[in-house]
């Protein structure tokens, strides 16, 4: 089964339905058995292969790793397995998960209208180029003169601007790619340093490192683990290496004496006045429950964040469309008013 891919049709509400399932006190082999030929298409040759891992023992995480989930929640999910919080932890991941594809839904219909008038207007611009230009420079050159030679130069520069824009995309995409292909080959302290420099991103993922991080010491804390044990337990999981290292860090801080306060703002990889959240958990004896809260404050951060960055994306669009038009009327109009002198 770890070599197959199994399409799921709606994961976020198969992982909710879980839960609600869970907490009325289904196991969670008959939560599967039950709903997931709902949402896998040919069930019946999977049905088999889920039963014996059923008998070998296999949990919820490794079952929801073969469905397709990315490892952001399989964190979760691993550590709700040690705490007892399985149905409230695969409610809150649905959640998740379902505003990430609205997310990206949203995204697909910002880019349709944009990307099919792009298209259009390369469409356009090949056609000046191919029978509009030809014509209009066999005019010109009959009657060469050195501002009309620029003209035409002019005109032949503004007819390729898509193509300037085109490259420069697949250039950004190239480094983009390859920035993180060596990224991932690197240790995970250098990714976080390196990570953490570059301006806009160093915010962003700061924050997703301090809501993971906060959600899952909350969670840990909640259910009665120590501070030193659920440490350990983040630094075990291997879903997400750049958390367990985080949590290795805070640790050692934590072993010389330091509060968790204190080590977390030496450690230096989080959001901004994490710490003073956690000082105040510290004092008032409530430190899980604060770090939970912080961690649904930076949800809601994270969503306005996002919903900011699809809000910006459609008039960058259309202002680079907006470009291309300039540069097709600017290539007809040069040349037509050569050819209006000549007259």
């Amino acid at each position: 089964m770890k070599n197959k891919k199994i399409k799921v049709v709606g994961l976020p509400q198969l992982m909710a339905r879980v839960g609600t399932l869970l907490s009325e006190g289904y196991t969670f082999a008959e939560c599967i058995e039950m709903l997931l030929p709902y949402h896998v298409k040919q069930y019946g040759k999977w049905q088999q292969s889920f039963q014996q891992a059923f008998l070998d023992g296999v949990g919820p995480t490794q079952i929801f790793q073969l469905l397709g989930v990315e490892k952001q929640y399989l964190v979760g999910i691993e550590l709700a397995e040690k705490t007892g919080t399985i149905s409230d932890t695969l409610a809150v991941l649905a959640q998740q998960m379902q505003f990430n594809r609205k997310m990206k839904e949203r995204f697909a219909k910002l880019l349709i209208y944009p990307t099919f008038l792009f298209v259009f207007l390369v469409g356009l611009f090949i056609a000046f180029r191919l029978y509009f230009l030809p014509n209009i420079e066999k005019m010109v050159f009959s009657r060469t003169t050195s501002e009309e030679v620029s003209s035409i130069q002019w005109s032949r520069f503004f007819l390729h601007v898509p193509d300037y824009i085109i490259i420069g995309s697949l250039l950004i995409l190239c480094v983009v790619v390859g920035f993180l292909v060596y990224l991932s080959r690197k240790r995970v302290e250098f990714q976080l340093s390196l990570l953490l420099k570059i301006p806009v991103l160093n915010y962003f993922w700061r924050l997703l490192l301090t809501r993971q991080f906060s959600r899952a010491l909350g969670n840990l804390l909640m259910t009665g683990f120590s501070l030193q044990l659920a440490l350990e337990q983040l630094m075990k999981q291997q879903h997400q290496k750049q958390l367990a290292y985080i949590a290795t860090e805070v640790q050692a801080r934590i072993i010389y004496g330091e509060s968790l306060a204190d080590a977390v703002k030496i450690t230096s990889y989080f959001f901004p006045k994490f710490e003073q959240f956690i000082a105040h958990g510290e004092h008032s004896g409530l430190l899980e429950r604060e770090l939970i809260l912080y961690s649904e404050l930076l949800d809601e951060k994270l969503r306005n964040f996002i919903n900011s960055a699809t809000k910006i994306l459609q008039p960058v669009l259309f202002i680079v469309i907006a470009i291309c038009v300039i540069a097709a009327y600017l290539s007809i109009l040069l040349p037509m008013y050569n050819l209006l002198d000549m007259i």
